[in-house]
């Protein structure tokens, strides 16, 4: 019986939204006869004020003591555990020094290493040192898993074969926010509204995120206003955290329809998006994209360069709505959406169908058929 090939993915941290898909993973490669192990380090002080990091069991996690230099480069005494594996996965991103020993061997015949990201940074400036670094060590990987098949594209046009790269269709595990929200009863969605002194009756914004300047709340809170002084029934509620808290609580302090609860989770979360008639999030769209489409809530933006990849699940028009980033054309593309209660509904039913498209089954399907290519 011949021995089971063995991949090793190596994560800085081990995120809670990625431990579901490194299970599934692991299903998917041991029924093909590929052990999977995944290293991660320990959260350094930055990090671990996060509060969003968990460990992965073994023999399928295993953590070591990571080291953060200078605050900008990230050691993790991993090489050893490497040198068996048929294939090591790593994050392409210029802080991993462990990258650099895997490149060298790999360009020596003693190992195989595949990168999995973005392949860049869309919040920098493509013109800057480590941007312009990034487009050159693309290359020093065997194998690319990009996040999205835009992200796919993107190391294809930096001339990557385009039969070694895999587009996985990066996701969180939202399986259990769509059936919370679709366990809740009309009277309990209604509740959550009331306890918070808001009329069910009347349609409701809603933002939930982390609050930093990429939001844009400089976007969002006047088109707001503008917009709730031509529907005066709309009303608004921001569930998260982080360091504009305090000016999000101040809007809503000074505005009667609007409301911040902080961060939320579990049902609790649930009920509050299960509340809303949309997710207006003017700023940098990432993954939370899902937990809108999950909650059958449409995503409102504006078309900036600094969106994640999964801002290419947005269809606009299907399953929500993007905009010149300007307030007035917020506040009409919002004026629009609630007074026009029947479009409103068929972005709903777009939203529910894009969640069931974009799942933590099927990435844990495509990164497993890459896996299984690469290592023939």
């Amino acid at each position: 019986m011949s021995k089971p090939r063995r991949l090793v993915v190596v994560q800085p941290v081990m995120k809670g939204y990625r431990s579901p898909f490194f299970h599934a993973l692991d299903a998917r490669l041991r029924s093909a006869g590929i052990e999977l192990e995944v290293i991660y380090g320990r959260p350094w002080a930055r990090e671990l004020l996060r509060g969003d990091n968990v460990d992965l069991p073994a023999p399928l996690g295993r953590q070591v003591k990571s080291r953060m230099l200078g605050g900008k480069l990230l050691w993790m005494p991993v090489l050893r555990p490497l040198l068996g594996a048929d294939g090591v996965v790593v994050e392409h991103a210029n802080k991993n020094l462990i990258n650099y020993p895997l490149a060298l061997m790999q360009s020596l015949g003693a190992g195989r290493m595949a990168y999995w990201g973005h392949g860049r940074d869309r919040q920098g400036s493509a013109d800057s040192r480590g941007e312009r670094f990034k487009r050159r060590s693309l290359h020093w990987a065997d194998w690319w898993f990009a996040y999205t098949q835009g992200a796919a594209d993107y190391v294809r046009d930096q001339g990557f074969a385009s039969d070694r790269i895999t587009a996985v269709g990066n996701a969180v595990d939202t399986r259990e926010l769509r059936e919370m929200v679709q366990a809740l009863t009309t009277e309990e969605r209604a509740g959550r509204l009331i306890e918070l002194g808001l009329d069910p009756s009347a349609p409701v914004l809603v933002y939930c995120g982390s609050l930093y300047a990429n939001k844009r709340l400089d976007l969002m809170l006047p088109a707001l206003q503008a917009a709730r002084e031509r529907v005066p029934s709309l009303q608004f509620v921001a569930i998260g955290g982080g360091p504009l808290a305090a000016e999000m609580q101040g809007f809503a302090a000074t505005h009667g329809w609007a409301r911040y609860v902080g961060p939320r989770f579990g049902r609790d979360k649930a009920a509050l998006l299960a509340s809303g008639s949309a997710w207006l999030n003017p700023g940098l769209v990432g993954l939370g994209i899902l937990d809108a489409f999950s909650a059958g809530l449409p995503m409102i933006t504006t078309d900036l360069p600094i969106h994640s990849p999964e801002i290419e699940y947005l269809e606009p028009g299907h399953n929500g709505l993007m905009v010149e980033p300007t307030v007035k054309a917020l506040a009409d593309a919002l004026v629009t959406l609630l007074t026009h209660p029947r479009r409103l509904a068929e972005l709903r039913q777009g939203a529910l169908a894009s969640a069931e498209r974009h799942s933590i089954d099927n990435m844990a399907d495509n990164f497993s058929r890459g896996v299984v290519q690469w290592l023939k």
